[in-house]
Formats: structure tokens, C-alpha cells, sequence
């Protein structure tokens, strides 16, 4: 049996008409309704909005869903709403993102459905327990299609021997967009900042990263492969203001820190 629950969501829409992204789970102006599936009976208890655990980090905002995953749960458990569609997916938008806090590292997913398309559904997993991380999704698959209906997967318990978990689950946004969409970029994480010993540079695929003194001279480059998130230890460099530039494949942007 599934479980449907109100949640009060910050989407400015119209009443009768579908929300926009984000879903953000904030305190809202109006409600949207998301079903829990697939998770051992689906009781109320273990979906819903919380407080958020940790508001020290890359996501500061004041709530988010907590979804308990059960040890019975079903291999596809998750949640999913009709609240955000049209969900039109073009050569401008096509990256999705979800910030996650979970207590295992293991995969978790977006998919999207409508009618008269096949489903799609990304996969990826998180690289680290116990504070948010921004997970980004790739439909690049599904350019020039609309959906109606939009789902997320928090863990995939079978894969871990069907253990459950406690997941909590924040921000579903546009990973970037023109003006068919929320018309911005993603903003570089840099966590903790200030910083004492080591920084975690959070951003859809990386390319490189420079850090620049406050007169434009580059004190440390690194370069990876289509990274999401790398840690960069800076205990050597001295206290003050630092630049961070990221080269992606979206183009270079840059951010700041401060070094304690």
C-alpha cells in the first residue's frame, strides 16, 4: 500500500497549475503532494520533512526529506511527485542535481516519466557519509523529450545485502539552464570556508582547479578528469583570501575562500 504525504514546498506556481523546480522542501505557499513507494508497507514515519541534520556544509537551508529506507524494502524504493512537469529536457537543460546525506555510500537516482516516452532513469552514487553531497545527473540521453512525472531513488539496499539506511534528500534543481528553466548556473561549493587544513571543491565536472592569491597569482593547479568533488589540502598556504577557479565543460567560473 502506498502512503501519500502533503509536503510544504517553497515553488511559486499557480493554484491548478504544476510547481517549477526546485523542490527544495522549504516552507511553502502552497502544497505538493510526493508518494513514498516501494518501502516495506510505506508507513508515514519514514518519509517526510525534517529539520535539516547539517546546516554547516554545502546546503544551509532549513529543511529536507528524511526517507528511512527499511531492510525489506523493495530494490526500487523511492518517492515521486506530478508536481514539477512539464520537465522539458533540451541541448541547454539537461543536467539535474540532488543534494544527499546519507549513512552509507551507495547508488542513488533521478528518473523522469510521461506519457507517450520511455522513462529514463540516472544512477550515481555518493562518495561520502555523514554530510551533504551534490549529486549530478546526466539526461543527456533524453534531449527534446518532456515528462510529466519525476523520481527519485534515495539507496538501493539490495546492493548492500539488503540493508537499510537513513537518507536524507535536498534541493532537486537544474544543474544549469537558459531561460527555459530557472535561468542560472550551479554556484561552486567550497566547504568548510574558512579553512584551516583542507577545502572539498564541489562542482559538475571538473576539468581543473586553480587557486589564485588576492593579486591573481596562482599558488596551486590541479587537473582531473570530469570531477564532481575533490578535496585540496591548503594547511601551507597563508591566512587570508583566496580565488578558486574551476574549468568545466560548461566554461570557467570562479569563487573564494579564506584561509584561517
Amino acid at each position: 500500500m502506498k502512503t501519500t504525504i502533503t509536503l510544504l514546498l517553497l515553488a511559486v506556481f499557480s493554484i491548478g497549475l504544476n510547481a517549477q523546480l526546485p523542490a527544495d522542501f522549504e516552507t511553502a505557499m502552497a502544497d505538493t503532494s510526493w508518494t513514498q513507494f516501494a518501502n516495506a508497507g510505506d508507513a508515514p514515519e519514514n518519509f517526510g520533512m525534517v529539520e535539516n541534520p547539517a546546516k554547516d556544509g554545502i546546503n544551509a537551508s532549513d529543511s529536507c526529506i528524511l526517507f528511512t529506507v527499511l531492510t525489506n524494502a523493495d530494490p526500487w524504493v523511492g518517492a515521486w511527485s506530478d508536481a514539477f512537469g512539464p520537465i522539458e529536457i533540451t541541448a541547454d537543460n539537461y543536467l539535474l542535481e540532488m543534494m544527499v546525506h546519507k549513512d552509507v555510500t551507495s547508488r542513488c537516482g533521478l528518473k523522469l516519466e510521461g506519457t507517450g516516452v520511455d522513462p529514463v532513469e540516472v544512477l550515481m552514487a555518493n562518495t561520502t557519509t555523514g554530510e551533504w553531497e551534490l549529486i549530478t545527473f546526466d539526461f543527456t540521453s533524453v534531449i527534446g523529450n518532456s515528462f510529466d512525472r519525476l523520481v527519485f531513488f534515495p539507496d538501493f539496499p539490495e546492493e548492500r545485502g539488503g540493508v537499510g539506511s537513513t537518507c536524507y534528500i535536498d534541493n532537486i534543481d537544474w544543474a544549469a539552464a537558459t531561460s527555459v528553466g530557472v535561468n542560472k548556473l550551479v554556484d561552486i561549493s567550497i566547504y568548510p570556508n574558512p579553512a584551516a587544513e583542507r577545502i572539498t571543491v564541489q562542482y559538475p565536472g571538473m576539468n581543473s582547479v586553480t587557486i589564485s592569491n588576492v593579486v591573481g597569482q596562482a599558488v596551486r593547479s590541479f587537473e582531473f578528469l570530469g570531477s564532481d568533488r575533490e578535496v585540496i589540502e591548503v594547511s601551507d598556504l597563508k591566512s587570508g583570501l583566496y580565488f578558486i577557479t574551476v574549468d568545466s565543460n560548461r566554461g570557467t567560473f570562479s569563487s573564494r575562500f579564506i584561509k584561517e
